[in-house]
């Protein structure tokens, strides 16, 4: 299974206004849309790490690495990516003329951390911090994005270095997360590859009592590996018949 973990970067909307507090900006008022400013991506298991920029590619390049990267990948993984990095992406892809990517299973961290665990806080600097895997580069704040917009090399090769280390912070996190079958939204490994852990796809697992419904019974098994557990697909046989209201 293919799980490309991909971050993005934009640049601000650029707008007119009067005031700095609880503003409304009209759409005369927009100077410049927001864009993508870059992106760092990598598939699980290998080194390289895709950056791209536009200040390296151009948006229309960009799109297209994203694609080819996308119609690759079985799963993207990210973090808020369902809320923010996929829809820029995608609207990337609209934008400059581009098909939608192959269908592929959407792996938001942060919704995975949020439904299960109560936390103070859920930024991936947090989070990443919290399980003891790293944390975020300081970027100095809204300066390295006005000076990477001027066209500043230096903030350029901080802002690659930022996103770059986002990438591999979010995949340490799921790598924590995913060793415990902590992870939501995985593909299924069981529909491909048989009677294997629909998590991590090992074959080591040991049946655990039964998990019984109001009408069924199923055999319940947990993965050594990943401690998964699962059930089988077909109940067990009635011990009788019975009508249940």
């Amino acid at each position: 299974m293919k799980i490309l973990t991909v971050d993005i970067e934009t640049r601000p909307n650029e707008v007119y206004t009067w005031g700095l507090w609880n503003q409304n900006v009209g759409l005369n008022q927009i100077k410049q849309p927001g864009s993508l400013l870059c992106f760092a991506a990598k598939f699980r298991g290998e080194r390289q790490v895709h950056f791209h920029s536009q200040w390296e590619d151009g948006e229309k390049g960009m799109a297209r690495k994203l694609l080819a990267l996308f119609n690759e990948a079985d799963a993207v993984c990210g973090w808020n990516s369902d809320k923010f990095d996929i829809r820029w992406i995608h609207a990337q892809f609209l934008k400059h003329g581009l098909g939608k990517p192959s269908p592929i299973a959407k792996v938001d961290l942060m919704k995975s951390v949020k439904r299960q665990v109560a936390l103070p806080s859920y930024k991936l600097d947090f989070v990443a911090k919290w399980l003891g895997v790293g944390s975020k580069v300081d970027t100095g704040g809204f300066g390295l994005w006005l000076d990477v917009m001027a066209g500043d090399p230096k903030a350029q090769a901080l802002m690659r270095k930022y996103n770059i280390n986002d990438t591999k912070l979010t995949e340490a996190v799921f790598d924590r997360l995913h060793e415990r079958g902590w992870v939501l939204g995985l593909p299924n490994h069981s529909i491909t590859d048989g009677d294997v852990c629909p998590n991590c796809g090992s074959d080591n697992l040991r049946c655990q009592g039964t998990r019984d419904t109001k009408t069924r019974s199923y055999q319940r098994y947990q993965c050594r590996e990943c401690l998964t557990w699962v059930r089988s697909v077909n109940s067990l046989p009635r011990k009788a018949s019975m009508v249940v209201a």
